[in-house]
């Protein structure tokens, strides 16, 4: 048990990675136990594809830089937007990087809350998108099985501003949409705790007689 705890407390974002490269017998058994996390209905609605190749990885770099490059022309008004380069393009320089893909999950409580009437707006904050905390448990588990293993890991969300162009590079199905990259490899930096909030500022226990 203790290991298990050492592993949640020791996990860091890396950004910074080692040439080395990875077994690929390695990712495929990292990917493999984050399969195992929960998801709504067991309906597992996850996908994941690691990427090796260096002519595919400097694609999906360009891609999401070319996203940024638009959107910051979009929006000159909006500081920071050009800044993001400094911090979504080191997945590429990873050995491997995991795209997260992720597909639409609705139930018969959905479909009811749509009869009924109410906007999708609506549904989602009633609902709090089952699909997405679904696929969020499986990177989180694919992080924590990573790092267990010795490897880094960075839960990306910043390139899904390129998701199209990326889901076109690597050949999914419509019906998959990117949701995450996951870079990986042996880490090049031991970064220190970024810190965390005091229990106290997140968490309420309301029940009976406190002991002691």
């Amino acid at each position: 048990m203790a290991e298990f705890y050492e592993v949640l407390a020791g996990r860091r974002s890396v950004r910074r990675f080692r040439p080395d490269p990875v077994p690929e017998a390695e990712v495929r058994e990292i990917v493999r136990w984050a399969t195992l996390a929960p998801s709504a209905s067991n309906r597992q609605m996850w996908k994941f594809v690691a990427v090796a190749d260096a002519g595919v990885k400097a694609a999906m770099r360009e891609a999401v830089e070319r996203a940024i490059d638009e959107l910051a022309r979009a929006v000159p008004g909006v500081k920071g937007v050009g800044g993001m380069k400094g911090w979504s393009f080191f997945f590429a320089d990873a050995p491997v990087v995991i795209a997260v893909f992720g597909e639409e999950y609705r139930s018969r409580t959905d479909d009811a809350l749509k009869a009924r009437g109410l906007a999708a707006a609506e549904i989602d904050r009633l609902r709090a998108r089952p699909d997405l905390q679904s696929i969020g448990a499986a990177v989180q588990t694919l992080l924590l099985a990573a790092h267990a293993k010795g490897y880094g890991t960075c839960w990306m969300c910043a390139p899904v501003l390129a998701a199209r162009e990326i889901e076109r590079l690597l050949g999914v199905e419509e019906r998959w949409r990117l949701v995450a990259l996951v870079p990986l490899g042996v880490p090049a930096e031991r970064p220190k705790s970024p810190g965390r909030k005091r229990l106290e500022e997140v968490f309420t226990y309301l029940g009976g007689p406190r002991e002691g």
